[in-house]
C-alpha cells in the first residue's frame, strides 16, 4: 500500500512540474511578446531603428532589453525564475556582444530575415515555446514547439 502511495505521488510531482515548467515558459513568452511589440513601436514613434536584446546572464537569468540600434541596452528586464532558457539550437536570433537581438526600421518592419525566438525551461527542456518575427511588415507570432523537427532540426518554425 505504501509503495502504490508512492507511486502515485511520484507521477502526480511530475505531472505538477511538467505543467508549471510550461506555464512558466509560456509567461515568459507572453512578457518578451509584448517587450518585442513594444521595441516595434518605440522605432514608429522615434522613426529610427530600434533594437531588442536579449541574453542569459552569468547567474542563469534570461533579461531583455529595448533601445536605439546605435546605443548600448542601458537597462535590462529579469523575465522571471532562473530555469527559463534561451533555446539555442531553435533560436535564429543575430548575435552580438553576448547577447542576441533582433532590429526594427523606423516604420516597424524587421530590418532582417525572418528570426524565431525560442524559450525552454531547464527542468522540462521538451518544453518549447516560440516567438516568430516575420519581415511581413514585421510580424510577430506566438507558437509552441512542433511534433517533428524541419529539415533546419529545429522544432519552433
Amino acid at each position: 500500500m505504501i509503495a502504490v502511495i508512492g507511486i502515485a505521488a511520484t507521477i502526480a510531482t511530475s505531472a505538477w512540474n511538467n505543467a508549471l515548467g510550461k506555464w512558466r515558459v509560456t509567461s515568459a513568452r507572453q512578457k518578451i511578446d509584448l517587450a518585442i511589440h513594444k521595441t516595434q513601436i518605440s522605432a514608429q514613434r522615434n522613426k529610427m531603428n530600434w533594437q531588442f536584446s536579449i541574453r542569459e546572464t552569468d547567474a542563469g537569468y534570461v533579461e531583455w532589453s529595448s533601445h536605439a540600434q546605435n546605443t548600448l541596452p542601458s537597462k535590462w528586464h529579469f523575465i522571471g525564475t532562473r530555469a527559463i532558457d534561451i533555446d539555442l539550437a531553435d533560436t535564429t536570433l543575430d548575435r552580438s556582444n553576448g547577447s542576441y537581438y533582433v532590429r526594427f526600421d523606423y516604420k516597424g518592419h524587421l530590418a532582417s530575415r525572418t528570426r524565431t525566438l525560442t524559450l525552454t525551461h531547464g527542468n522540462v527542456p521538451s518544453v518549447k515555446r516560440c516567438l516568430i518575427m516575420s519581415t511581413l511588415l514585421g510580424e510577430i507570432r506566438q507558437d509552441s514547439e512542433q511534433q517533428q523537427p524541419n529539415s533546419s532540426g529545429r522544432y519552433c518554425y
